[in-house]
């Protein structure tokens, strides 16, 4: 087994990194509610999620230096940094976006496309949560794991879909060309939030294989 009886403070700093990567993400999602609800700024929002992805961070480098002290043989380590690696792409994501309607002074799109933009939010964000339980329950129930992993792998797919959708709807509507690049780059900014959970399933499901085995 990777996890063993003296490893259990690796299991509790990777549950406290997942939740806190869970609640970065949820900034987002409520950033992006205030976003398409007309919020004249995002610089609360950004705060907030700046202050929670920087809690996640302070995780990952707490768990990170466990795993090079030695707390788990070497193959097991690995296996979590990778892990840890690739669930982190996720809260950092999820920040960069509403770092870019900050910075870039990205208003709402319009009542054509906001409930593109709520499908698509809503799309990745169930396919963050699945993956983030299927990293809390890896400790616990392998099968549980790898079946969590393969119902992100079917959520990217819708994902996917919603945001080839609205990309074609931008693209379609009257807008001037900057703006439809712009709200291109949101657009695949958020679906790439649903390409990272799967990332990282897929690292959820090799652990969960290999304990199963």
């Amino acid at each position: 087994m990777i996890f063993g009886g003296k490893q259990r403070a690796v299991e509790t700093l990777v549950r406290s990194y997942v939740e806190r990567a869970r609640q970065c993400v949820q900034v987002f999602v409520d950033g992006m509610d205030l976003w398409l609800r007309g919020a004249r700024s995002m610089d609360d929002v950004l705060d907030h999620a700046n202050e929670a992805e920087s809690q996640a961070d302070d995780v990952r480098r707490e768990l990170c230096l466990l795993l090079y002290g030695r707390a788990l043989f070497p193959e097991s380590r690995g296996d979590i940094l990778g892990l840890v690696e690739a669930v982190d792409k996720v809260p950092n994501r999820a920040e960069a976006i509403i770092q870019r309607l900050k910075s870039q002074q990205i208003g709402p799109p319009g009542p054509d496309l906001e409930d593109g933009f709520r499908t698509l939010v809503a799309c990745a964000h169930e396919c963050t949560q699945v993956m983030f339980e299927g990293a809390m329950v890896l400790f616990t129930d392998h099968h549980a794991a790898i079946d969590l992993s393969n119902r992100v792998d079917v959520l990217e797919s819708k994902a996917d879909r919603a945001e080839i959708d609205l990309i074609e709807r931008v693209f379609s509507s009257p807008r001037a060309s900057l703006s439809k690049i712009l709200y291109r780059d949101v657009v695949m900014d958020i679906g790439g939030l649903a390409d990272r959970a799967e990332d990282a399933s897929d690292r959820i499901r090799i652990i969960a294989i290999k304990r199963k085995y």
